[in-house]
């Protein structure tokens, strides 16, 4: 991106608001009961704005990355790769790669050697690509917000929606870059710079507004009254509490009494965990299946990033469950995808959470999950090794066959090459551990009393060992690990934990022996295209 910035960014969006040209993805276009289908997608032909259709392209923006799927046309500039610009696979990369449980074998993929060796700069492919897709979705919502009518079918509950997204897409600018661009509103204007408290109070204050706290009148439907995919007033509580549990990092000042009370709110709400298997897969498993809208995992998933293999295809969907088989792992574990693109593995710290003297036997996730009395162990050890000698050798590391694209209830697949499970954002299980370390914060270190209950909720549901009386910060930031491994938010807990920067991993600076990452990695670089475009913008320290 030159010159034109985020200038151009607010062009783009509004042409695909005026078009409404959304054909990859049907499935989303169907939450409202809207088509996304004209006819003649001529954006001179086309003289009104169909505000339901925005609001779908500002849900679908986490998913989908232009108007044809899995690309084509996309949203962003030409110079920003679209398959590397999905939100949630950017998201992923950033968040795990650069942390202690994976690393990847792409290293022809621009922007992977520097993610798994923490050397990102200011002109990182797959960074750009997540700052400009955050502030493409801020665009959109920004101009459904300043225009959309209040004639609109159920108004004021979608423009609780959109508020909702723009304070989650600014969430994870302000967790991931700092100090972003700020705009409430479609201008010609440059943004001006916000610092990580001015971000961190403005979603605060949105968020409460639009959960009922504030003045406003326009809120959040109550929890579970819309169609699955929606925002509710229980997302509304999760991205606070996330928020709060990490405000320490975010503000300098710790929030523990609210991280645990929005916990609570959310577990109190009418959501529940997943328990229950079903057809020879666990209640846990049943969460990354390609039918966890239907299978009973949609009780615990409070938001989801929906995929569909047939109807709503992006290169962000598929890559969690191909990229982490190659074609022996799916012949001796099939995943429910003909795909297997053998790049993403562990590193030995995540299989250490359960097998400390790295003594995991030979197999498949059936096989491990036995061996370590935990459903969360979906380990394919077969035909690979724990450490990790050479960076592009996918057998080299253990494999994490956690999504699977395959039905509990034994129906067909939508598609063969791309997958139907739907990433769950935000899901109950959340609040269990939010609410046990926030208790162990605020009591000397231990987990107490109700939080050990959750603690022991979650491990219940994992058939792992649940006789536990003790349980301290350091085995909460495990249980982290076990219960959200790839999930696309380690990095996030190990910085509150501290123990992202300054503690030595392989391949940290390019080798197999690693190194550590210094304190100002935990934020990445504004892209030095924004800071040429706009002369507002101050490049973080260290860049």
């Amino acid at each position: 991106m030159n010159m034109k910035g985020i200038k151009n960014i607010m062009a783009v969006a509004l042409m695909g608001v005026a078009t409404l040209c959304f054909t990859a993805c049907a499935d989303d276009a169907t939450i409202f009961g809207g088509s996304l289908h004209p006819d003649n997608p001529n954006p001179q032909q086309t003289t009104q704005a169909d505000f339901d259709g925005v609001l779908n392209k500002i849900y679908g923006n986490l998913a989908l990355t232009g108007l044809t799927g899995p690309h084509g046309s996309s949203d962003l500039p030409s110079d920003i790769d679209e398959g590397m610009s999905v939100f949630m696979r950017v998201v992923w990369y950033a968040n795990e790669l650069s942390s202690d449980e994976a690393l990847c074998a792409w290293l022809t993929d621009a922007g992977i050697p520097e993610f798994n060796r923490g050397t990102w700069g200011d002109n990182h492919a797959l960074l750009r690509g997540l700052y400009y897709r955050c502030m493409f979705g801020i665009t959109l919502a920004n101009f459904f917000l300043d225009n959309a009518p209040e004639s609109l079918e159920d108004y004021t509950h979608k423009v609780a929606e959109v508020r909702f997204m723009r304070a989650l897409y600014y969430y994870y600018l302000m967790d991931m870059f700092g100090n972003p661009p700020f705009i409430t509103h479609v201008s010609a204007e440059a943004p001006v710079q916000a610092t990580r408290l001015e971000v961190f109070n403005f979603i605060e204050s949105e968020v409460k507004d639009i959960i009922g706290e504030g003045e406003g009148s326009n809120v959040l439907a109550a929890a579970k009254s819309v169609k699955y995919g929606r925002a509710d007033v229980v997302a509304g509580y999760m991205l606070l509490m996330r928020m709060y549990l990490n405000a320490e990092v975010y503000t300098g000042k710790a929030r523990w009494e609210d991280a645990r009370n929005y916990a609570e709110k959310a577990i109190n709400s009418g959501y529940s965990l997943s328990t229950a298997g079903k057809n020879g897969y666990t209640g846990y498993q049943l969460l990354f299946m390609g039918d966890n809208d239907t299978n009973g995992a949609q009780n615990e998933i409070v938001f989801p990033v929906l995929f569909d293999g047939e109807l709503t295809q992006s290169w962000g969907g598929v890559f969690l469950c191909a990229g982490a088989v190659n074609a022996d792992d799916i012949a001796a574990y099939p995943t429910g995808i003909t795909s297997n693109w053998g790049g993403i593995r562990t590193k030995k710290y995540f299989i250490q959470k359960w097998f400390p003297n790295n003594d995991a036997p030979s197999g498949t996730p059936a096989d491990l999950i036995e061996a370590a009395g935990d459903d969360r162990c979906l380990f394919m050890t077969q035909g690979h090794e724990m450490e990790i000698e050479n960076e592009d050798k996918f057998q080299e590391g253990y494999g994490y066959v956690k999504f699977l694209n395959t039905h509990a209830d034994g129906s067909e697949t939508h598609n063969a090459e791309h997958t139907d499970y739907d990433f769950p954002l935000f899901r109950l299980a959340e609040a269990y551990l939010t609410y046990a370390e926030a208790d162990a914060r605020l009591n000397g270190g231990q987990v107490s009393g109700k939080g050990l209950g959750y603690i022991k909720d979650l491990r219940n549901r994992a058939h792992a060992n649940s006789n536990i009386s003790v349980f301290s910060l350091s085995d909460v930031e495990d249980e982290w690990s076990r219960e959200f491994g790839f999930e696309g938010r380690r990095r996030v807990d190990m910085i509150r934990f501290g123990n992202f920067t300054g503690v030595r991993r392989i391949w940290i600076g390019g080798t197999a022996a690693g190194g550590t990452l210094s304190d100002y990695r935990s934020i990445f670089p504004l892209p030095s295209s924004d800071l040429v475009a706009n002369d507002n913008l101050v490049q973080n320290p260290g860049y």
